[in-house]
């Protein structure tokens, strides 16, 4: 009885035969044509975006190929929209089914539910150590997209990015654990069509009077501090004018905002150990104001002509 509907392979898999497209309804095989493929039944909860074919036996009328809207639904030619997101294929056939029962259309409705194999692929770009667009079948999870992307690269920061087919310019933006101290978003699920995008890690650049001026990535923890950045530059010298540590952040704007900071203070505890961010400069000059006048404006103006020592 199956047969007569679809043809099955070895690995369980069903394709519409080419005559289905005909007894469909002609806006319904346009917006399928050339995109049915190999279709197989699923355990799985459907998703919006994925492609599903409805076959219900002995009425060609009301089966269809169609693509689950975002809002989760289909239109069943005759019968009008069923929501069939969240369900699997037995779910959304026993749905339609009564569905098709209550509204005196068919006594004894037998209906398939089946979704195509490699529905809309999924981009994966940015810090993944094999970028490129994956089709996964079943459900599909953050941390299986990022698993067929080869994983993580060391260069991981502490965002990713999820946009949709429907709306490109929205991004979903989920906080990143590097460490993988923190796993909640996980399980986070990538509906089909999807763009994710893994951010870099910031740096922060430390320049003046300090044992290695360079640029810092900051992502081995939540927070990091002016302090943590000193000391990895291999602290301050101590011919430092400490006390004048200037910190320049760069605002969305582009405006650039100058703190002082006694970094002396700070690591004898006796002042605020202040936050840093993506792309900050911190500057300790030698002693002498007007030397820390005349050689900070220079440096900022070489990060973007100066090759910097970058520590992983």
């Amino acid at each position: 009885m199956l047969m007569s509907l679809m043809t099955l392979d070895a690995a369980g898999f069903c394709q519409m035969p080419s005559q289905s497209s005909s007894s469909m309804p002609a806006s319904t095989a346009g917006s399928a044509a050339g995109s049915a493929g190999m279709f197989g039944l699923t355990d799985e909860p459907m998703f919006p975006g994925e492609l599903v074919s409805i076959s219900v036996y002995g009425a060609p009328d009301f089966s269809t190929v169609a693509r689950i809207s975002e809002g989760g639904d289909i239109g069943l030619p005759g019968s009008g929209i069923v929501h069939i997101a969240g369900l699997s294929s037995a779910g959304a056939a026993d749905l339609i089914e009564k569905m098709l029962k209550s509204s005196n259309l068919m006594d004894h409705p037998y209906v398939i539910v089946t979704v195509e194999s490699t529905s809309s692929g999924i981009t994966v770009l940015g810090e993944v150590k094999a970028p490129g667009i994956y089709s996964p079948s079943g459900k599909h999870l953050l941390s299986d997209i990022l698993a067929m992307a080869g994983g993580m690269t060391s260069n991981t920061g502490r965002i990713v990015e999820i946009s949709t087919q429907s709306a490109p310019n929205e991004k979903a933006v989920l906080p990143w654990d590097p460490t993988m101290r923190n796993t909640s978003v996980y399980d986070r699920v990538i509906p089909p069509g999807a763009r994710v995008l893994v951010r870099p890690c910031g740096v922060v650049y430390v320049g003046g009077n300090v044992g290695r001026p360079g640029a810092y990535p900051i992502c081995a923890s939540q927070t990091t501090t002016v302090s943590q950045l000193v000391a990895m530059a291999s602290e301050a010298q101590p011919s430092s004018f400490q006390s004048h540590t200037i910190l320049v952040r760069t605002l969305p704007d582009g405006t650039r905002v100058v703190r002082q900071i006694d970094i002396g203070k700070v690591l004898r505890a006796k002042a605020a150990d202040p936050l840093v961010q993506a792309d900050d400069i911190i500057y300790i000059p030698l002693s002498g104001v007007k030397y820390t006048l005349r050689s900070l404006p220079q440096y900022i103006s070489q990060l973007g002509t100066t090759s910097l020592q970058v520590y992983r």
